[in-house]
């Protein structure tokens, strides 16, 4: 079982991660997630071809669909969270991250 308090940091930082996704503020997913440029044009692909347009809808995340899971072979924990928009429609878009020291990972973004 994961303590709340492992599943509140880990929340609270993918909300941080999702936020910035959302306003594409590369510098601060490079210097608070460590996301490179490769993989920021990789994130930004994934959402303009899932919506169809560079001004896709503010994305967030909610605790019902936010899943958080220890690994058998390591410390680490793994995540995933369902993406909404701002106005609480559900996408088919899933968020995997992960967890491990009270730092986030960006894994990808797919369509599930």
């Amino acid at each position: 079982m994961v303590s709340q308090n492992i599943t509140k940091t880990a929340f609270a930082l993918n909300n941080v991660l999702i936020e910035n996704i959302t306003t594409m503020n590369f510098e601060n997913l490079s210097n608070d997630f460590g996301i490179s440029l490769a993989i920021f044009e990789e994130i930004k692909e994934e959402l303009f071809e899932y919506f169809s347009t560079e001004d896709f809808p503010k994305l967030k995340i909610v605790e019902t669909h936010f899943s958080i899971f220890k690994y058998d072979s390591s410390e680490d924990f793994g995540i995933e969270a369902k993406l909404f928009t701002a106005d609480n429609k559900e996408t088919e878009l899933t968020l995997h991250t992960e967890f491990c020291n009270n730092s986030l990972r960006f894994k990808l973004i797919e369509v599930m």
